[in-house]
């Protein structure tokens, strides 16, 4: 049982370690994020008393 576990954590430490580099492009841009952030901020800025 003791055996299983280690191995299964060095599989799963391994699995992250690797999805880490490789998840996704650095070159791509997130546009959903962009325009979530878009709406934040407008929202944020409505709601604001000072903003200009």
């Amino acid at each position: 049982m003791l055996t299983f576990l280690i191995v299964l954590t060095v599989i799963i430490a391994f699995a992250v370690l690797i999805g880490r580099g490789t998840a996704g492009s650095t070159g791509i841009v997130d546009r959903d994020a962009q325009r979530m952030n878009a709406e934040l901020t407008a929202i944020a800025g409505y709601t604001r008393p000072d903003h200009r």
